[in-house]
């Protein structure tokens, strides 16, 4: 057995240890030290959705804690400050932390809206792609679909509720509002869908109507049953009939019938 090899061995661990212990606490004596310099706030897809500013945030921050800028970064709570972030509606995600300039980061993640309903009482809101309410904003409109019309929500929109988990734990009928974002959502991840439909107008449940981008004309959908081969048929219609017989010529396309689509001209 070679002692040395083995002494020698203790010998540079021994070292290692205490280099890294020596400097941890350089680091923990350095940082009770730095201040707290500055704060730096980055909001993604800022330029896309712009429901929360950085404005904002320093109101926000302020609130809670008036003069941050000065007192050492040990003494701040980022925990907390990402907890009161991410109470915040239109905050998906939220993460503070400082560096050793003495700077303190924060990142937000907004929410992305997937449609903008408005219900028969006029009162508006967002719902994003989790199935959270978002409230409108006064400075910014997201340019997503709109569902508006005859509809009442079995619940209170002003509440920090998540809409599909509402809607995945009811039972028997289906709420026409969770018919309404399932419909939604599957015109939001269509591409081609997404381009041409710019409205749902809900008359009842068994007449619901959509506006196209491209044409003077309406869709009559009828109820929400079989969406998916009403609108397979109407794409199928828009690529081979519409070209030749002109967009314009017709001012309802109805698909209410499940064999059929029934035109009239204007």
């Amino acid at each position: 057995m070679n002692w040395k090899a083995i002494a020698f061995g203790i010998l540079k661990w021994f070292l290692v240890i205490s280099y890294l212990l020596v400097t941890i606490s350089f680091v923990r004596s350095r940082n009770q030290q730095v201040v707290c310099s500055g704060i730096q706030i980055n909001i993604s897809d800022s330029l896309q959705n712009a429901f929360i500013r950085k404005e904002e945030v320093k109101k926000l921050i302020e609130k809670h804690h008036k003069n941050l800028v000065g007192i050492p970064i040990s003494m701040i709570n980022t925990y907390e400050i990402e907890q009161y972030l991410r109470n915040i509606q239109s905050v998906k995600m939220a993460e503070v932390f400082t560096n050793i300039d003495g700077i303190l980061n924060i990142d937000i993640k907004q929410r992305k809206p997937m449609v903008r309903i408005i219900n028969r009482y006029n009162q508006g809101y967002y719902i994003d792609y989790e199935g959270q309410i978002l409230p409108l904003s006064s400075k910014f409109t997201s340019h997503v679909l709109i569902v508006n019309g005859n509809i009442t929500e079995p619940f209170e929109i002003s509440s920090n509720i998540k809409i599909m988990d509402w809607c995945d734990r009811k039972t028997g009928d289906i709420p026409l509002i969770c018919q309404l974002l399932e419909f939604a959502r599957y015109i939001s991840q269509d591409e081609f869908w997404k381009a041409q439909i710019s409205q749902v107008y809900v008359e009842s449940p068994t007449r619901i109507e959509l506006i196209p981008r491209v044409g003077a004309h309406t869709i009559l959908l009828g109820n929400l049953d079989a969406y998916e081969m009403k609108l397979k048929k109407l794409r199928l219609f828009y690529e081979t009939a519409l070209p030749e017989e002109g967009w314009n010529k017709y001012k309802q396309i109805n698909l209410k019938y499940s064999n059929q689509i029934v035109c009239t001209k204007k």
